[in-house]
């Protein structure tokens, strides 16, 4: 397994979304995914997650824009297998500063304090791997399960925001405050 094949993976999982394409996600993170770096397991599942994510306002958006905070590799790779690639005809952005136009901020566990300190948008879905970012009051956090990277939803969290997930993600994820 190396980065060519991850490549080739995604174009293939992403036009046959659905639970199995999904299910590609729990990636375990010791011997099977060895050649693996974190953060590109952490790129893919930003990518995987942001299709299973329907704003509400989608129709009037250009792009879907990523805003990768405090983690360079993950926004590196992220743009990499993001390019000349879209998510319901909406093309990808992705950058490395929080602005108005963040429909995902992903978070580092290095810039927690950051995430304290700052106001999101209801339209912005934040997602970490800070550990409890859910109790912070963030949306998704990347949990480690049994050496597997799983996300973990808050819907309380969620359904302050001006999106919804689907159902297919929150099938494979743990899901917290219904």
């Amino acid at each position: 397994m190396n980065s060519k094949w991850l490549k080739h993976r995604i174009k293939l999982g992403f036009s046959k979304l659905g639970l199995a394409a999904l299910t590609m996600l729990i990636v375990p993170l010791n011997t099977s995914a060895a050649s693996f770096k974190p953060y590109e397991v952490k790129a893919v599942y930003l990518f995987r997650i942001a299709n299973f994510i329907r704003w509400n306002d989608e129709s009037s958006m250009n792009a879907v824009n990523f805003c990768v905070i405090g983690d360079e590799k993950v926004s590196q790779v992220l743009t990499s297998i993001t390019e000349g690639k879209s998510i319901r005809s909406l093309d990808i952005q992705v950058q490395q500063s929080i602005t108005s136009k963040c429909d995902i901020t992903y978070l580092s566990d290095r810039q927690n304090d950051q995430f304290r300190s700052q106001e999101h948008s209801p339209h912005t879905v934040t997602i970490s791997d800070i550990p409890n970012f859910t109790d912070l009051g963030g949306v998704i956090e990347l949990t480690h399960i049994d050496n597997k990277l799983k996300p973990k939803i808050n819907l309380e969290n969620a359904r302050r925001g001006d999106y919804v997930i689907g159902s297919n993600l929150l099938r494979i994820a743990i899901v917290e405050g219904q």
